[in-house]
């Protein structure tokens, strides 16, 4: 008996979720201090744990705050910790260690130290990019968002409603990111829209500037009339721009979907297709006001020469209050020659309030 799309497609999700769950919970586990120390420019002294570093704010939590605060990176002057974090350093290495950062740079200029089982690393606070605890609790290791987004309009009683989420976990040498999100639409006399994606990323350092990257996505879209896609692909990466603000990097290599299709007369709904695989991602930051990201994958198809599939997802995300936020999301599916007869283009924009953690 053949399986719905939709109870396949719940199913591969569930199943994604619960493996990663327990690489998660395989991780080792570590105590956290809580007496690190951060000293800013203007003199102002912090002492508690040291959550995270990353898109430039340093978040901090002190027993006498209700809330974590985010600190401008830029504007620390010292810091000093008696535990251990996963560095992210421009280059593309991570190193695991103590870390300290002095009020007076060397004469070499190097300010940042990080002590780990090997020699110590000295660079500049600029080569810093990201620090992330080591620690007991998996939970506070995670990166992520949670937004939601809805729309009424009673002159059609058009109704639009998108629900967004992303998490993110990262170790010395590797990374996970899963990513989903669903759009549903309604109109009197039209067509009900609605679109469910699922997005999960390995990526692997091989060096400062390699990495060795694997993908699954599945992609469910009633305006394109398809019932279920599902791509696994793998890739190597070139990071061409790192900062602690910038990122860019290009992937090449190849990917297999299996396609499913409504039935129409005359055509065959299920299709495989072997294709190679192209890609850029980019994200920008600014402190406490704007995320910038964006990934554009080109697939042209290898069994069906001719056809060449592009997806492509950015989103502009602004804080409005303490890690609350608004986003402006764009994504695109774009296919030269469908199998079946349907529209090429599946063109989207929508508007959210969302949640960081």
């Amino acid at each position: 008996m053949k399986m719905p799309p939709e109870l396949l497609c719940m199913i591969m999700l569930k199943r994604g979720l619960f493996i990663v769950l327990i690489l998660l919970c395989a991780c080792p586990l570590f105590g956290k201090r809580k007496d690190d120390i951060v000293i800013m420019t203007n003199g102002d002294k912090f002492t508690g744990e040291i959550k995270s570093l990353q898109n430039g704010e340093l978040i901090f939590k002190s027993d006498y705050m209700k809330d974590s605060v985010h600190l401008d990176w830029k504007k620390v002057k010292s810091l000093q910790s008696k535990d251990t974090f996963i560095v992210s350093l421009t280059n593309g290495t991570r190193v695991t260690g103590l870390i300290g950062k002095e009020e007076t740079p060397a004469e070499d200029g190097k300010d940042f130290k990080i002590v780990g089982e090997e020699a110590p690393v000295e660079i500049t606070v600029s080569e810093v990019i990201a620090i992330g605890q080591r620690e007991a609790s998996f939970w506070n290791q995670l990166t992520g968002s949670i937004n939601y987004g809805f729309s009424f309009a009673s002159g059609n009683k058009q109704t639009d409603s998108s629900l967004g989420a992303d998490v993110a976990f990262r170790t010395a040498k590797n990374s996970v990111q899963l990513a989903a999100t669903s759009q549903f639409g309604s109109q009197t006399n039209a067509k009900n829209t609605n679109r469910f994606t699922f997005d999960s990323q390995y990526a692997r350092q091989l060096s400062e500037k390699w990495l060795a990257a694997g993908l699954f996505s599945l992609l469910r879209s009633n305006q394109q009339d398809l019932s279920l896609r599902s791509t696994y692909g793998g890739a190597l990466g070139r990071k061409l721009v790192q900062t602690d603000r910038t990122s860019l990097t290009v992937l090449g290599g190849a990917a297999f979907n299996h396609e499913s299709y409504v039935p129409q007369p005359g055509t065959e709904p299920i299709h495989n297709n072997v294709e190679s695989l192209f890609g850029v991602t980019f994200s920008t930051f600014r402190f406490k006001t704007l995320n910038l990201r964006s990934e554009t994958l080109a697939f042209p198809s290898l069994s069906d020469p001719g056809r060449l599939r592009l997806s492509s997802q950015s989103g502009l995300r602004i804080e409005l209050i303490r890690n609350f936020n608004w986003n402006f999301d764009l994504y695109e599916n774009y296919d030269t020659r469908p199998p079946i007869t349907a529209p090429k283009n599946d063109l989207g924009i929508t508007t959210s309030i969302g949640w960081t953690f």
